[in-house]
């Protein structure tokens, strides 16, 4: 399982060491992808302790932050040679894309598994008998 969650993560760090200059119309695309990976690569070890939802929560910030950098140049110009200089590499913006929509997916299930989990504490909760609606006996 950790393999799997980690090999994406070495992915992301490739594209943003390999192209880190190569989007000048969003330079905080690469500084998203090395830091939302290297982020999660220390945080590996800490999967199974119980502060992983406080592990969760540090992460969905990162994430959104991303999501407004990679989402605020759509389609940005893949040539070079732009006579204004602005341009973003195809291969690192298609992954940064591919990968924004990956994590604000997962942060989606996330949130919908802890409201399913709020709601079943909230219906599984005893109510005391002797008292009622609004807990006057």
């Amino acid at each position: 399982m950790t393999l799997s969650l980690t090999v994406p993560k070495i992915l992301s760090f490739k594209h943003s060491v390999v192209y880190f200059k190569d989007c000048p119309q969003q330079p905080n695309i690469p500084n998203y992808l090395l830091g939302l990976a290297l982020i999660q690569l220390l945080m590996v070890s800490f999967v199974t302790l119980p502060c992983e939802s406080e592990a969760a929560q540090l992460l969905s910030w990162p994430t959104l932050s991303g999501d407004v950098w990679v989402f605020s140049v759509y389609q940005p110009n893949y040539d070079p040679t732009a006579a204004d200089g602005l341009y973003c590499n195809k291969s690192l913006y298609t992954f940064a894309l591919w990968n924004a929509i990956y994590e604000t997916f997962v942060i989606g299930v996330l949130l919908a598994k802890f409201i399913k989990g709020l709601l079943c504490f909230v219906k599984m909760s005893p109510v005391p008998a002797n008292t009622d609606f609004y807990g006057q006996v």
